[in-house]
């Protein structure tokens, strides 16, 4: 149907529907008029293709079944039409409920539907490949042979559910037994494997693809480009672009941009910057993603004066900042605590109509967090209402740890029932700032009645909740709940690390228990975890309290010759301990020693 009979019929639908007569009587009317050049069936197939590409889609739905109704046969191509603006749209249950209703009443499905509900199932966000599954076997029951798309599409939908080998397994199959296959279906294996971060299996993918006789194509090598630099492997992203262009393959800005992603997380900015250079000298046409790539890593190196000169580039070329471009500039302010600055800029970018995103917001809240001006993130906080944003969990994570690092506790704990009360669900994360935040006011029954709330909430904790809560209770005298946590750590599987060791030793020197100190000791060495100085220094304050001086010196001189250097806590602890022993002279050597080494302590005259 022209262009000018579908306005025509779109705006008398829209006269229609605010009307009172009915569809049919106005579609009869119009097919009366028409003096046969037009069918009742017709009239209802371009009412439903208006509709459909209008985005009308309940409407479309509705007409379609009054088509139904009125005994009309509806074509495969429109249902498809009408289907696939379903799928498009995820629009779930209409698009389920159409297909059932083809299955039961017809027209039958051809090759087409079967794919476009193929291309439902396998949507990341619908991902259900049960049904995926189904839809192939009802075409091989039905005699319905699914082509390459159908094919491509299952696969996609295979490495989209974490199955990228089952997805290689199947193409294969494909190709053994001749089945219709093509470029897509091999790019979303290699898609599949640079996601689980197998780029070698990716890479074999590439070749087995030019070894049946299918030529790898922008996609297939933009694919691989982006998974190298992803893993920081630039060098061989760079190569596969040589191999690309040999092959006549010109890459697109958004192969360029891998390589400038890439270097930009490994700090190599100079490298990225003259990529970007001969590319614009060479002609090609950056774009503002290219741009705003740049800038982002200069402003996450710490670069500002690199990101502000880019960004001042990219105006005088008519490129105009979007809100990923604003945020990375005001990140990068944040983070050399310019915090004016990052608000001023923030300011324009409201005056340039850009609205920000919540991950923009995150970043000035944090800023305010970060210079202690709790009260100014609040007032921002409520500010974001204005710009219909609202606060997300990272966000509220942001002020809590602010307001426990303050040691405002009842505070962070409000700003944690309000978050729930929005529905946000705490992660890990928030009840672990908590958990550290009570244990380091001491409050270490609350920390753990929280540790238990979050267990019974099921959310598990991971080693850094344990970590603090065994630092707390070790530091506080109260070893067996250590013990406790530090036995139930490890048998959910977590590994401690030189901290969780250290706090245990602490805890058992300071009870005097050096037999079970040194046991954690060797097996900390055991399990290839080096001791730093504070562990050293918790073992020779232990054993200085108990006057077993020659064991604390032999301990001293062993971190030496690691390579460790004493601090003051270590030099004080063999001073009061040969003080304690009444021996003055090895006193005033070890305070000697420690002056030499330009750490200042009143150690000598405090215990005199």
């Amino acid at each position: 149907m022209h262009r000018e009979v579908r306005c025509l019929l779109k705006s008398v639908l829209d006269y229609n529907m605010n009307g009172d007569s009915s569809l049919f009587g106005l579609l009869s009317s119009l097919v009366g008029l028409s003096n046969g050049a037009l069918s009742l069936l017709q009239a209802y197939g371009a009412v439903i293709q208006v509709l459909a590409e209008s985005s009308m889609l309940e409407d479309a739905l509705e007409v379609y079944m009054e088509a139904k109704r009125i005994g009309l046969k509806v074509g495969v191509p429109l249902f498809n039409l009408l289907l696939k603006c379903f799928v498009e749209r995820s629009e779930v249950d209409c698009a389920k409920r159409l297909f059932d209703d083809m299955r039961i009443s017809g027209p039958s499905p051809n090759v087409y539907t079967y794919t476009i509900m193929m291309d439902l199932y396998t949507k990341r966000e619908m991902l259900d490949m049960d049904e995926a599954d189904g839809i192939l076997k009802e075409m091989e029951h039905n005699g319905v042979s699914p082509n390459a798309v159908t094919y491509g599409t299952y696969i996609r939908g295979l490495c989209g559910a974490g199955n990228p080998e089952s997805a290689w397994e199947f193409l294969r199959d494909l190709q053994d037994r001749g089945l219709p296959h093509n470029n897509y279906c091999y790019n979303a294996v290699i898609l599949g494997f640079c996601w689980a971060g197998e780029l070698h299996k990716a890479l074999k993918v590439l070749d087995e693809m030019k070894l049946c006789g299918l030529t790898p194509d922008m996609h297939s090598y933009s694919i691989l480009i982006d998974g190298h630099c992803k893993i920081g492997e630039v060098l061989k992203g760079y190569d596969l672009l040589v191999e690309m262009v040999n092959n006549g393959i010109m890459p697109t800005i958004v192969s360029y941009s891998s390589l400038f992603h890439g270097l930009c997380v490994k700090g190599e900015m100079g490298s990225a910057l003259n990529l970007f250079r001969e590319l614009r000298d060479q002609g090609c046409d950056l774009d503002l993603v290219a741009y705003s790539i740049l800038i982002d890593g200069y402003c996450r190196h710490g670069d500002l004066d690199g990101a502000y000169e880019l960004w001042q580039e990219m105006v005088q070329n008519n490129f105009i900042p979007d809100v990923f471009s604003y945020t990375s500039i005001i990140y990068g302010y944040c983070k050399k605590r310019c915090l004016k600055e990052a608000l001023d800029h923030f300011e324009l970018m409201l005056h340039s109509g850009v609205m920000p995103s919540v991950v923009t917001c995150t970043v000035i809240v944090d800023g305010f967090c970060k210079e202690r001006l709790i009260v100014e993130a609040f007032k921002f906080l409520n500010e974001m209402h204005d710009w219909g944003i609202v606060p997300n969990i990272f966000m509220f994570k942001v002020i809590i740890n602010a307001l426990c690092k303050e040691g405002r506790l009842d505070r962070a704990w409000e700003v944690f029932g309000a978050m729930t009360k929005r529905g946000l669900v705490p992660d890990v994360v928030v009840y672990t700032i908590l958990i550290d935040g009570m244990v380091k006011m001491l409050n270490l029954e609350e920390a753990y009645r929280l540790f238990r709330r979050m267990s019974y909430e099921g959310v598990m904790p991971n080693s850094f909740t344990y970590t603090s809560l065994i630092n707390g209770f070790c530091k506080s005298g109260r070893l067996p709940e250590a013990l406790s946590f530090f036995e139930e750590m490890i048998g959910k599987g977590f590994t401690p690390d030189r901290v969780v060791y250290t706090s245990m030793i602490d805890g058992y020197c300071r009870c005097r228990d050096m037999e079970k100190a040194v046991e954690l000791f060797n097996k900390m060495v055991q399990n290839g975890l080096l001791p730093d100085v504070f562990t050293y220094t918790c073992l020779i304050d232990g054993y200085c309290k108990l006057c077993q001086m020659g064991i604390a010196v032999s301990l001293m001189d062993e971190m030496m010759k690691m390579g460790l250097t004493p601090n003051e806590i270590t030099y004080t602890a063999l001073i009061t301990g040969y003080r304690k022993m009444g021996d003055w002279d090895k006193a005033y050597e070890i305070y000697k020693i420690m002056m030499k080494q330009g750490i200042s302590s009143d150690a000598l005259n405090y215990h005199h």
